[in-house]
Order: structure tokens, then C-alpha cells, then sequence
């Protein structure tokens, strides 16, 4: 256990160097149903020199038809921090779609993501309403309960018809027990014109109850 955390200390170390911005994301999930799971996500954002930017709360419900389709939804409530002080209340939404195959040790997921929030922009008051498609792999390592991963996202702002923003992200989780897992990535918003993209690190803590 010790050669992990080393490793997930040196992963985030390295990606810290390149990052502007710093993600805590934090996720409390409960099966109601076999089927059926209750989760709650709570996150905490900081910008550039570790001012905090946003913090936020997502509740959500998945329903699994499948070991490959499942059907979710989640809502969104955060506050923005603006540089003058002020502070701005918001609502989201989302709706997925979610499919995955699993081979071996390597499995892939697709997920189609309806939503009136892009996740990238500091002005949350911006309600376009985007498709969102990401592809995401992950390779189980058993022995050491590692997990790495990456996944790349496309925008498709529905309100103008195109593809404007991408995401890339890679990753590292870590299964202490059946309840608790922690990671790590590396994020790239990436803006189809000339705005400047961000770099976000990022640490997960998930509980399973």
C-alpha cells in the first residue's frame, strides 16, 4: 500500500507542475435497489494561486437495465466566487446514457450526456444546453488495486449547432477496500478557437456505503 500512495503522490506531483487549477471531488453512493443507486457528490474548485473559485453539490440517481446500459440523472447546485467578492448562486442539470464493455482486465465506456452546463467557464450564468460524448478506458492492475485510465470528451453546443470544446483527462485510481477509493488526474479543457485552455489537477475520494 505504501508503493501506491507513493505512486499516486509522484503521478499528481508531475501533473501539478503543468496544472492552473485544482479539483477536490468527493462522492458518497448508496444502492437503494440492485439496480437502482442514490449518490451525492459534493466538490470544492480552486484557481490559480489556491483561491477558492467554486465550490458545489450534486445529488444524483442511476438506474442499471444491465451490466452494459444504465440510465442517470443530476442536479447541480453551486456558487461561483468572483474576483470582486461577489458570489453567485446556479442550477444544472444532466441526464446520461451509459454503456460499457468489459475484456479481460481492460474495460470501455461511452457515455451521451445531455446538459445546460458545459463545465468549463468561470461565468455559470452561460445555461447552453450541449451534447456531450466521452469515451473513457480503464485497465484494472488487481494485484496492486490500481486502476489508470483516460477519456476524452466533445462538446456540441445545441443552441449554435457545432462542436466547441473538447476534454482530455487521464488518471489513476486506487481501491483501498470494498468502501473507499482514492485518486488522481490530469485535465485539459480544450476550446475549439483561440481561447487559452486550462489545466486542471484533480483528487478523488469515493465512499461506497
Amino acid at each position: 500500500m505504501k508503493r501506491v500512495f507513493i505512486t499516486i503522490l509522484m503521478v499528481a506531483f508531475v501533473a501539478n507542475v503543468f496544472a492552473q487549477r485544482t479539483w477536490f471531488e468527493f462522492e458518497i453512493s448508496k444502492d437503494l435497489t440492485k439496480k437502482l443507486e442514490l449518490s451525492f457528490a459534493p466538490e470544492i474548485r480552486f484557481k490559480e494561486k489556491f483561491e477558492l473559485n467554486e465550490y458545489l453539490f450534486q445529488p444524483g440517481l442511476e438506474y442499471k437495465f444491465s451490466d452494459y446500459f444504465s440510465l442517470g440523472g443530476k442536479y447541480r447546485l453551486g456558487n461561483n466566487l468572483k474576483n470582486n467578492g461577489d458570489s453567485q448562486w446556479y442550477g444544472r442539470f444532466a441526464f446520461d446514457a451509459k454503456t460499457n464493455y468489459e475484456w479481460e482486465k481492460l474495460e470501455t465506456q461511452l457515455r451521451l450526456r445531455y446538459t445546460n452546463s458545459d463545465d468549463f467557464s468561470d461565468d455559470d450564468n452561460n445555461k447552453t444546453n450541449y451534447l456531450r460524448v466521452r469515451l473513457k478506458m480503464e485497465y484494472a492492475l488487481k494485484k496492486l488495486a490500481l486502476k489508470p485510465y483516460a477519456a476524452y470528451e466533445i462538446y456540441r453546443d445545441m443552441d449554435d449547432s457545432e462542436f466547441d470544446k473538447g476534454r482530455w483527462e487521464a488518471g489513476l485510481e486506487y481501491k483501498i477496500n470494498k468502501h473507499h477509493r482514492i485518486g488522481t488526474y490530469f485535465r485539459i479543457n480544450d476550446y475549439f478557437s483561440d481561447k487559452e485552455s486550462v489545466k486542471i489537477l484533480g483528487f478523488t475520494y469515493k465512499l461506497t456505503l
